[in-house]
């Protein structure tokens, strides 16, 4: 069954005349009185959250962030329960996967209200998996096969090999990660685009060991490899964003079936114009001076048609 992935690609566009923009700058901020959205790039991925004013001095923000699934492969250990004579593999290659989506509900405190440098605390929630193991090994099926019990070596745990011969399993952090950070630039930005820099951290605790084939072994001393390193030496994650942002904007949401990066099609769009959120259905137009542009007539695939 193939997996369903929501894209949202989202451009920033500039609408409305140059007398509406003059007055959006001049106006101080109130308490929710405007709305930004923004794109973003950054160490949990690509992210696109919507912020608004409380105040001049604070601002809240919300959003989702998507890491790309990076893959790297490296080599592991391997545990057999017990004594066995015959030939075994003493280590075999096994891939990490890093992909994961969080959520996020930050405040931006402004301590200067002529400066954009700001202070940043809230949370991360959801993507408690932090890197995916996978691997395989024939070998290792035929040795379950004889009754042997057998593992891969990750941290002080072993990972075990089903009758198959496949291991999935991986590191995992707390699903709620309190957030520190500090930057440069406004969430709601006083034209109509503006850029945000920002770095921090989340508080993750330190990675643990889990498995989706049974239950994890102790090991008598502790693996040496790189998801060992992980371990022990990524107690916090570092943040570190880009952020383009802006006020008068459209989002479009597209949705990605299964692997295939091209075979998608539209669902519906956002539009938001003087702190007024639109939405509709792609077949129709927001009911505005500035229609939005048409999308293109999505073709489906050989696959979608059977």
């Amino acid at each position: 069954m193939k997996r369903l992935l929501l894209l949202c690609l989202t451009y920033i566009m500039c609408v409305g005349n140059h007398q509406m923009a003059a007055q959006d700058s001049s106006e101080s901020p109130g308490i929710f009185n405007s709305l930004a959205v923004d794109v973003s790039a950054s160490t949990t991925g690509i992210g696109i959250d919507v912020a608004s004013p409380i105040g001049s001095y604070l601002a809240v923000r919300a959003g989702v962030s998507f890491m790309p699934n990076f893959t790297y492969s490296t080599d592991v250990d391997v545990d057999i329960e017990g004594s066995y004579e015959g030939n075994i593999p003493t280590s075999i290659d096994v891939e990490g996967g890093m992909g994961r989506t969080a959520g996020e509900i930050l405040l931006n405190v402004y301590p200067f209200k002529s400066s954009s440098f700001f202070v940043c605390g809230g949370a991360y929630f959801g993507g408690g998996k932090l890197i995916k193991i996978k691997g395989h090994s024939d070998e290792l099926a035929e040795l379950i096969k004889e009754g042997q019990e057998v593992g891969i070596e990750i941290g002080n745990y072993r990972i075990p090999v089903d009758q198959n011969g496949n291991i999935s399993g991986g590191l995992k952090v707390s699903s709620f990660r309190p957030y520190l950070g500090l930057g440069f630039g406004r969430a709601i930005p006083k034209k109509r685009i503006g850029f945000m820099f920002e770095m921090g951290v989340q508080f993750h605790n330190t990675p643990k060991v889990y498995t989706n084939n049974g239950d994890l072994s102790d090991l008598t001393a502790e693996a040496d490899n790189d998801f060992t390193d992980i371990i022990d030496k990524l107690t916090v994650y570092p943040v570190l964003k880009f952020r383009l942002c802006g006020k008068n904007i459209l989002i479009i949401f597209y949705k990605i079936k299964g692997d295939e990066p091209y075979n998608f099609r539209l669902i519906s769009f956002l539009y938001i114009r003087n702190n007024t959120l639109i939405s509709a259905p792609p077949s129709h137009h927001v009911p505005h001076e500035h229609p939005l542009p048409k999308p293109a007539q999505y073709q489906p695939s050989l696959t979608d048609r059977k």
